[in-house]
């Protein structure tokens, strides 16, 4: 793995998108690569975005205040920006990082509001997942993978715990280091979790001894409950039915009662619309008296009709007598034949007359008189002067005669007509009379007849209502007793009726099942739902009480393999790195003698570092905590054993020729020396894929300089260096050369030289 690319953008003073590439100088992306410039100019920038991007977040080591800080802020001619963002470009064919890219891009982003993102090949990440990519990939961002300006003395005087953590990085245990942070953190949260587990699981035991010793009692309830329902449904399953018929009977009676009523009040209307047919006709005087006027209108008509024949009778004789002196006298014969018509008009008057007396028609009776006189006259004429011959007559007058007297003819018939109605109808009433006297017998028996019925209508009704009252007693004391039926129609009758003395010994034991439920009590169905909650809840804890001593003891397991990692990793990389240090510190100095030696300190056990003390012996005490926690938990009794671990490396350096007891005494140029030998010797042991040099030959002498620049050239086939330097020998070693410049925008910008093909041009 080694490093292909960098892009800057919006980091500190390189505002604009600078890329810096790092070509394969031996093709494996080994090498050196030199970045120079003037002071100000943002050389230092670049290691600092390096380590930025790698997820450095202490602002102290930026150079920086504030997470802004890295923003480019802006100058006189150009504005502040509102993103810094940084990618750098990895070579992974060699799969040094457990990520299955060739080519692995960690982006860094920062905005100015404080929104932060980290990425991995254009992908969201969390900061924790680069850390631990990097620490497997064997190079991170605060140890010897990026050393910026005064780092170098870090080494020298930095804590125990600070070295401590910069030998782990270089013996390549940091991974296993994290991987044990993160178990032990996980260790101590689980150890939580079983205290709190455990306080709960003490807190609910008693209740679930109530609740269950209230469960028992209610599956005692429930067999007598059992026992109760089949006793209720033999009793009240035979009730049921019998009501039911008894119903049923009475409500088919009643129908039947019913029907007969029905059809005996349809005979008692039909003789009632019958009598009132009969009440509704008009009266017999109404009636007699209509034909009464009836054959005095054909009477008068015919009155009438005999006038006009009285009057075409006179006109004729009128006219008789005009000729009188033409005909003959009247003989004898004829004079008596004129005296029987004046008799025939004498009895029609006399008849007139026994009408005229009943009718009060007096006037007709009296132009009849007149009339009669009239043709005595005449006859009288005709006996004193007879004519002696006939005269012949008006035909007119004889049609309109011969018209009337048909007419007449026509009334005599008509008035005998009416003479018979009168007498039918006298006849008729008779008859009606009768009629209305059977009717009002057979209505009378027929009321008879319908009270009756009603009366036995009434039982029967009496008996449906009883029955009805007794069924919806019934219904009240079955929804009462048996409330697990939803309608008292899903009751059947017992397939054996039960006589009085066995329905007697149900009701009994129904009675005495039901006190044996009132000594046991009622259960609140909240608390059965309560027992059912922690019951489960019960059940769930103890489950997890079991998951989490498994978990513990498997933290606890991996916790011990990872120190035995760690310590076998450490103690073998710190033989080779104490070696070379010795060797790198005479190269450097020209003699002289350097080592390291491991600190051992007193070390918590990561078990206590989870919440507990180291063990030894254990007296193990049963807890009761319920069936669930029998056997499950202990309270141990502990005793400290002392144990040893190393808590740091101490450097011991004395350049040749002098006696130094304390690296304080050391000269600057010694120091930086002292550790720029043991930053080599790390390398050489445990090479990072690049190592960013951030001026750290600043403080060295050209002598001293060539032998750096010689060291990283030896170096230069295990990792890839990239040194920010003012140094002339650093940069003759360089394979790229990387300008740095700022114009009066405020803004770096970068020049690029391959040395090797500047060196083809200069010959």
């Amino acid at each position: 793995m080694y490093l292909q690319k960098l892009e800057i953008q919006g980091f500190k003073s390189f505002a604009t998108r600078t890329i810096l590439e790092f070509p394969s100088a031996n093709g494996e992306g080994k090498g050196i690569t030199s970045i120079v410039g003037p002071n100000g100019s943002g050389k230092s920038n670049i290691a600092d975005a390096i380590r930025w991007v790698l997820g450095e977040q202490s602002m102290k080591t930026l150079r920086g205040k504030k997470s802004e800080d890295v923003i480019f802020f802006g100058a006189e001619k150009k504005g502040r920006l509102g993103m810094a963002e940084v990618s750098l470009y990895l070579n992974n064919e060699d799969s040094q990082a457990p990520i299955d890219y060739i080519e692995l891009v960690i982006t860094r982003r920062l905005y100015r509001n404080g929104d932060s993102e980290y990425l991995i090949n254009k992908n969201p990440v969390r900061l924790s997942d680069i850390m631990i990519l990097l620490a497997k990939a064997h190079f991170g961002q605060r140890t010897y993978s990026v050393i910026g300006q005064g780092m170098v003395d870090h080494f020298l005087i930095a804590s125990q715990v600070e070295r401590k953590e910069f030998f782990d990085e270089a013996a390549g245990v940091k991974e296993f280091q994290i991987k044990k942070d993160q178990t032990v953190n996980k260790l101590k949260l689980t150890k939580e979790n079983l205290v709190q587990t455990e306080i709960t699981l003490n807190e609910l035991e008693p209740r679930v001894r109530s609740l269950t010793r209230m469960v028992k009692r209610l599956e005692q309830r429930g067999e007598i409950e059992k026992d109760l329902k089949n006793l209720q449904l033999k009793y009240f399953g035979q009730a049921w039915g019998e009501v039911n018929s008894q119903l049923i009977q009475r409500r088919e009676e009643f129908k039947k009662i019913e029907a007969e009523k029905r059809d005996q009040e349809q005979v008692m209307t039909a003789i009632q619309s019958k009598l009132n047919l009969l009440e509704q006709e008009d009266s017999c005087a109404d009636v007699f008296n209509g034909l009464q006027k009836e054959f005095d209108a054909i009477l008068e008509e015919k009155n009438k009709m005999r006038e006009s024949q009285l009057n075409i009778q006179s006109k004729i004789r009128l006219a008789r007598q005009e000729a009188e002196r033409e005909f003959i006298p009247l003989s004898l014969s004829e004079i008596v034949g004129e005296l029987e018509e004046l008799l025939g008009e004498h009895s029609e008057l006399s008849n007139h007359l026994d009408s005229a007396e009943q009718s009060l028609n007096l006037d007709f009776v009296r132009k009849k008189a007149q009339e009669l006189g009239r043709l005595l006259q005449g006859l009288l004429k005709k006996i004193k002067k007879p004519s002696s011959e006939e005269f012949k007559i008006d035909d007119k007058l004889e049609q309109e005669l011969a018209g009337v007297e048909k007419k007449i003819n026509e009334m005599e018939g008509e008035l005998q007509a009416a003479r018979d109605r009168i007498a039918n109808f006298n006849k008729a009433q008779e008859e009606k009379k009768g009629e209305f006297f059977d009717l009002q017998r057979q209505f009378q028996k027929g009321q008879m007849v319908l009270n009756e019925i009603m009366i036995k209508l009434n039982d029967v009704k009496v008996d449906l209502a009883r029955f009805e009252t007794k069924k919806e007693d019934l219904i009240q004391e079955i929804g009462r007793e048996m409330t697990y039926l939803s309608s008292p129609d899903e009751l059947r009758a017992p397939e054996k009726k039960l006589d009085e003395t066995e329905r007697a010994e149900v009701y009994n034991q129904i009675q005495r099942a039901k006190h044996q439920l009132e000594l046991i009590g009622g259960i609140d169905e909240e608390s059965v739902k309560e027992y059912d909650e922690i019951k489960d809840r019960y059940e769930f804890l103890s489950a997890q009480h079991d998951d989490l001593i498994k978990a513990i003891e498997s933290l606890e397991t991996g916790i011990e393999e990872l120190d035995k990692i760690i310590h076998e990793r450490f103690d073998e990389t710190f033989v080779k790195i104490n070696e070379k240090f010795s060797e790198y510190f005479k190269i450097l100095f020209g003699g002289g003698k350097a080592n390291l030696e491991k600190l051992m300190i007193e070390a918590k056990d990561e078990k206590e570092l989870a919440g507990e003390e180291s063990e030894e012996e254990v007296d193990e005490d049963e807890l009761v905590a319920g069936n669930a926690l029998a056997n499950s938990q202990t309270s141990k009794q502990k005793k400290k054993k002392v144990k040893l671990d190393y808590g740091g490396v101490d450097i011991k350096a004395c350049p040749p020729g002098k006696k130094i007891a304390s690296l304080n005494t050391l000269s600057g140029g010694e120091r930086a020396m002292t550790a720029i030998a043991l930053i080599c010797a790390i390398i050489f042991c445990n090479p990072s894929p690049f190592v960013v040099l951030d001026e750290v030959d600043a403080a060295l002498d050209e002598a001293n300089s060539e032998r750096l620049a010689s060291i990283l050239d030896n170096l230069s086939h295990k990792t890839q260096f990239i040194v920010v330097t003012h140094n002339r020998a650093s940069m003759r070693r360089a394979n790229v050369l990387y300008g740095v410049t700022m114009g009066e925008d405020g803004v770096s910008k970068m020049l690029s030289v391959k040395l090797e093909e500047g060196e083809r041009w200069a010959k």
